[in-house]
């Protein structure tokens, strides 16, 4: 599911105030979320080109999602970003503890929407599925009724032909064979039985 800016916008939050350190931020954010070393370490080492000190986080952060932008992963890394804020629990590690917190809520709150609505999807896909397959099964019905129709047609016609001459059973059997005619009319008169109840 596509979380949008919100969701991207919470990724970067996480990533500026959770973790006070960037090692620690490597470690317990972004390689859990499935961020590549070769994105995030040379980032933690690089300089502002017009102060010449190191970047910081809220620098970083959107450098590293857009380097996972250019792969493709978007979706997946701030999806796990924001289920690791959601379950985060060591705050101490935090450089402001109460943004810390407040990043954890909202983690919290926007993963509890995003599960409704994949339920919610979730149980129109089921409800699409199990349509489709009544519509199939109602199609079957339809197609074997009306070749059961054709069948009993086919039977009553060659019912009514005249009969070929039987042959009489000789040797130790004595119980009577029936001609073919004989048990068509039989099984048309037993599908009639039955489509009348």
């Amino acid at each position: 599911m596509d979380l949008g800016v919100d969701g991207r916008r919470l990724a970067l939050e996480a990533i500026t105030t959770l973790v006070h350190l960037k090692n620690a931020l490597g470690e317990l954010i972004l390689k859990p979320a499935g961020v590549a070393q070769e994105i995030y370490r040379p980032l933690f080492h690089q300089r502002d080109l017009t102060t010449g000190r190191p970047l910081s986080k809220r620098q970083i952060a959107p450098l590293i999602l857009d380097a996972v932008e250019k792969k493709g992963e978007t979706a997946h890394v701030v999806r796990a970003i924001i289920e690791i804020a959601a379950n985060w629990k060591s705050f101490h590690l935090a450089d402001d503890e109460y943004a810390a917190r407040a990043t954890v809520q909202k983690a919290r709150e926007l993963l509890g929407t995003l599960e409704d609505m994949e339920a919610r999807e979730a149980a129109a896909r089921e409800q699409a599925r199990k349509a489709e397959v009544a519509r199939m099964q109602q199609e079957r019905v339809e197609l074997f009724e009306k070749h059961s129709s054709l069948l009993l047609l086919m039977l009553d016609s060659l019912a009514t032909e005249p009969q070929p001459p039987r042959v009489p059973v000789t040797g130790s059997r004595q119980s009577v064979v029936r001609s073919a005619p004989d048990s068509r009319r039989a099984f048309v008169h037993a599908e009639r039985t039955r489509r009348a109840n």
